[in-house]
């Protein structure tokens, strides 16, 4: 035991000098700070002079562990950075040199006296250390002269040892202006207390250049002006750490430039993620860090998605996203194990693929349609490679050799017809794959053993750069075909003899001369020719009809060079001069590809022509009345469509307002627009009645004329006071253009008066905003002419001869812009010959304006004119029950109706049941509104302008249902036919509610298919 104390305690003196070094930095850290290793030199020094090397050793071990565990941040962690990781490098260096120095010292204080050589031995180890140029070390004095360094620090600083014995090597001179400041604090600690922390500078080299330096200098004991430094080069250290810079802002920019999404995640939280990802799934970056992986997925793909984070292939596979508006994306995924700040990640790749997805969805549809076209054609269909195998087959090609597709696929085409029918048809396919398309015939097997004549076409496909991809091979069975055209060679002499006795010219041509080799005797009782004048030279073309010569010319040579059998009608003129119509039957006898003989039978068809020609001048006369009745019948179908519509769109604002009047109190501003409304639409109303009772009196030929003088201009003034607040509302321009020396003409003044009314009316309602319309009154000659001019949408030229025509509209669908029965035109039509006048259209075309011009003679005969009949008003609405009201509060309605009135109805109807309502003029502002409103129901009309409510419904019912495709919808229209009924129901509506109806009526249909009854 006596003996084991001794050697403990050099390394308990160790542990109690470390211990004492860290207290004391505990405590004085501030003032120590940021040389926290001076007190631990110390207790390194004191542990190497009291217990040797292995004590120092043991104190340079406890002194590092200490201050990375206590002082260096992180704190209570043995994990420090590449800097502190250098600084703790210099303090093992430094201190172990110290305790080698201490250790040296203490062996030859001992030893001094015993032996001096032991002494140049260990100065001998130091020098060898210096000089073995591991690192830096230089003598200097502390006012600036380098004394003694070695190699390893002359070559860093590029200076000579010569430079350095001249005394042209001062330390303060190499030291740049930016760190002297720290040199001279450096100084101030060795001056007080011997040593100083390691810390890094620069040098100015010789050349001018700079380099970085690790530095750790102590003061000498045998002199206070003279210290030694150890010196680190740093130039690889920076190099590294550079190149580590670039690489990490390369990774940066390459991650951000990239359209693929790039994540980095620990377990499924991500660390870092580009931008690419953010747009990706609609985040912001900031808000995907932090996030689960897994939340950006669908639950599905979730578990594919856990399954392959401890996968280490790096394969790629496939996941289903979901963005932050909750749509899907296809995404193809590629991850990889890394290290990522310390730490093992994995590197996660997504690229969107739904339009990929969707485009092989695309092709798959588009194969299964092409499938289902070359199932359905009677010919053997299938696609050639260049490598001559089969890489598509129709279901007529499997049926042929009762193979099924899978069976057929990449097979040779050689291994499927067999090696004689392939040599056979080999020259064709080298032709087809040099790029020219081929038409052969030959024989193929068939799967009943039987070989079969068939006609084969090769076309080729090409690339985009002009090479041969494979080619298309059309086969067609014309066994069939082959057989008859043997029993017709077998049967044609048979014929000749028998078509000798009967009305028919048998005769046979030679192709390559175009004379006849032999016409049958017939030809002299039905032309008069006789036969010896048929084998002259173009004797058949120069005795054809001159009207068909030409083309039957030209039809035989193409025909005989395309096809086998050809027929075709003509007209030759007889020896007495009749027209014989002939049926002419041909076939072609070809050797090689060349036609060699023609023959064929000449049939008199002559009086089946005229029959034919009789019967369809009857026929044409036929479909001309049915045309006529059919229009006519379409256009009434058309005026009662318009009629309808015309009349319940006023009446659905009345009605609708007189029944909110009688069942509600409202303040004095509804009530007011209420009334307007009302008689706005009254007037409307009366003016559409006016209109058909004066096209039924024109009918009934009762609307006559109460005659006399009058003067013109003040009625056409009157007729413009009435429309000058239509055309104020759209800013229309009247000008006026009137000659004072007219005078009186004769006529009925109201009549005049609503001649000139119904024009400018028209003129206004087509011109558009801003336009001009011209009114002219002149006297020519002995008539008067008054000419109605606008530069509104103009008339199509196919309409203009129609213009005046009862019940025609040049837009009468439910698209059409401007309203109105189209019975105006043909009023003033018939007024304006009542009074012996004439009104006419002129326009140069769509979108440049339109004048009409009536001529009335200077008298007209007077007749008296019977009083209009009078209309019974109609009252058929019901009071509401006060007590079985529905009730619509919280509801979201979406009204379409590009009328104002009642778009203003609807809304304030079923507001007053407690619904939010948003009104709209057009299918495009509903679509708009659509996702932003989010409806409960959607109410709308049927006739607009641009697209109608069928249009609309039909578009609606194509989105999905959170996007609103699914929402119940009313048709609440003026057209109330029972096909339009269906036509709305067939669209898409749930229901088809016919103008006017009862307020309390619509808010029970909106409540019924909302489910609040």
């Amino acid at each position: 035991m006596k003996a084991i104390r001794p050697r403990l305690a050099p390394y308990a003196v160790a542990l109690l000098a470390v211990s004492s070094a860290l207290l004391l930095t505990l405590l004085l850290h501030p003032l120590l700070n940021p040389s926290i290793f001076i007190l631990f030199f110390a207790a390194v020094a004191v542990s190497a002079w009291y217990g040797g090397m292995e004590a120092g050793i043991l104190a340079t071990i406890l002194s590092t562990l200490a201050v990375t565990y206590f002082l260096i941040d992180p704190v209570f962690s043995l994990v420090v950075d590449l800097s502190s990781l250098v600084r703790l490098g210099l303090f093992v260096l430094v201190t172990f040199i110290m305790s080698l120095l201490t250790s040296e010292l203490r062996t030859t204080k001992q030893r001094l006296e015993v032996s001096i050589q032991k002494q140049q031995a260990s100065e001998a180890r130091f020098r060898r250390l210096a000089e073995s140029n591991v690192i830096g070390i230089i003598v200097a004095e502390i006012t600036g002269a380098i004394i003694e360094a070695n190699n390893a620090f002359l070559e860093m600083v590029d200076y000579t040892r010569e430079d350095m014995l001249a005394g042209r090597i001062q330390w303060h001179e190499m030291t740049p202006p930016e760190y002297i400041e720290e040199s001279e604090a450096a100084i101030a600690k060795l001056r007080t207390i011997g040593v100083c922390t390691p810390f890094e500078k620069e040098y100015i080299r010789k050349d001018g250049s700079r380099v970085p330096v690790l530095i750790g200098s102590a003061l000498l004991e045998s002199n206070q002006q003279q210290v030694i430094s150890f010196v680190l080069n740093l130039s690889d250290h920076r190099q590294i750490e550079n190149a580590w810079r670039e690489s990490q802002s390369r990774f940066r920019a390459l991650a951000d430039a990239t359209i693929e999404g790039v994540i980095i995640h620990e377990n499924g939280k991500v660390l870092d993620a580009n931008p690419a990802v953010a747009k990706m799934f609609g985040y912001e970056l900031n808000k995907i860090i932090g996030m689960s992986a897994a939340e950006l997925l669908t639950p599905e793909s979730q578990k594919i998605f856990i399954e392959n984070l401890n996968f280490f292939d790096d394969k790629p596979y496939e996941l289903i996203g979901v963005k932050k508006d909750g749509t899907h994306i296809f995404l193809e995924v590629v991850g990889k194990s890394c290290i990522y700040q310390g730490r093992s990640v994995r590197v996660a790749t997504g690229r969107d693929i739904t339009e990929r997805k969707r485009t092989e969805e695309a092709l798959r549809q588009r194969e299964d349609e092409l499938r289902l076209i070359t199932d359905a054609v009677p010919v053997l269909i299938s696609y050639v490679d260049t490598q001559q195998r089969y890489r598509f087959n129709n279901k007529g090609y499997e049926t042929w050799y009762g193979l099924s597709a899978s069976e057929t696929y990449g097979k040779q085409v050689q291994e499927l017809l067999g090696e004689s029918v392939y040599q056979a048809i080999l020259p064709y396919i080298e032709m087809v794959l040099s790029g020219e398309q081929v038409i052969f015939e030959g024989q193929v097997p068939h799967k009943n053993g039987k070989m079969h004549d068939v006609s084969t076409t090769y076309i080729p496909q090409f690339s985009e750069q002009g090479k041969v991809k494979g080619f298309v091979a059309l086969v067609t069975d014309i066994t069939n075909h082959k057989l008859a055209q043997k029993a017709l060679k077998d049967s044609e002499e048979r014929l000749r003899t028998l078509t000798e006795k009967v009305c028919v010219i048998p005769w046979e041509v030679d192709a390559t001369t175009g004379n006849f080799t032999y016409v049958g005797p017939q030809t002299v009782e039905i032309l008069g020719y006789p036969l010896t004048d048929w084998y002259a030279d173009n004797f058949w073309a120069e005795h054809m009809h001159p009207e068909d010569r030409e083309w039957v010319i030209d039809y035989c040579l193409e025909a005989s060079l395309s096809k086998d059998n050809y027929e075709f009608e003509y007209r030759m003129l007889a020896t007495d001069g009749r027209i014989v119509w002939l049926y002419d039957i041909v076939n072609v006898v070809r050797s090689g590809n060349q036609p060699q003989l023609l023959h064929g039978f000449m049939i008199d068809i002559t009086d089946r022509k005229l029959s034919e020609q009789e019967r369809e001048q009857l026929l044409a006369r036929e479909q001309a009345a049915r045309a006529e009745a059919e229009a006519a019948n379409r256009m009434k179908d058309e005026f009662l469509a318009t009629l309808s519509h015309e009349l319940r769109t006023p009446l659905n604002a009345m009605m609708g307002w007189t029944q909110l009047l009688k069942s509600r109190k409202f303040d004095e501003t509804t009530t007011e627009r209420a009334l307007e409304t009302i008689d706005r639409n009254t007037k409307s109303l009366a003016q559409l009645i006016e209109d058909v009772l004066d096209v039924s009196r024109i009918i009934r030929g009762t609307l006559h004329l109460n005659t006399h003088p009058v003067e013109l201009i003040p009625i056409l003034q009157a007729a413009i006071d009435t429309v000058r607040p239509a055309a104020d509302a759209k800013e229309i321009r009247i000008e006026c253009k009137f000659d004072q020396t007219v005078g009186v003409v004769m006529g009925d003044a109201n009549r005049l008066q609503q001649v000139v009314w119904n024009l400018l009316s028209n003129a206004v309602k087509f011109t558009s905003k801003e336009g001009i319309v011209t009114l002219q009154l002149e006297r020519i000659d002995s008539r008067v002419q008054i000419r109605v001019s606008d530069t509104g949408g103009g008339i199509a030229p196919e309409f203009l001869p129609h213009v005046f025509e009862r019940f025609r509209q040049a837009d009468s669908s439910t698209t059409r812009s401007h309203g109105g029965l189209g019975l105006g035109l043909a009023i003033v039509r018939h007024l304006v010959e009542l009074h012996g006048g004439t009104v006419s259209a002129e326009s140069p075309g769509i979108g440049q304006g339109a004048t009409f011009i009536v001529n009335l003679p200077m008298k007209a005969v007077a007749v008296d004119v019977k009083k209009p009949e009078q209309l019974s008003p109609i009252n058929e609405h019901c009071e509401e029950d006060p007590n079985n009201l529905p009730t619509l509060r919280g509801l979201r309605v979406l009204v379409v109706d590009d009328e104002p009135d009642a778009r203003q109805l609807i809304t304030t109807v079923l507001e007053q049941y407690g619904a939010k309502v948003m009104a709209v003029a057009s299918a495009f502002e509903a679509l708009l509104a659509l996702p932003k409103f989010h409806p409960d129901i959607l109410v709308s009309d049927i006739g607009m302008p641009q697209e109608d409510g069928y249009a609309l419904i039909r578009k609606l019912r194509t989105l999905s249902q959170e996007q609103g495709g699914r929402i119940p919808a009313v048709a609440l229209t003026a057209y109330a036919r029972a096909e339009d009924r269906t036509q709305a129901l067939l669209a898409g509506f749930q229901l088809h509610v016919p103008k006017p109806v009862n307020p309390t009526e619509l808010a029970a249909v909106v409540a019924n298919l909302t489910g609040r009854t």
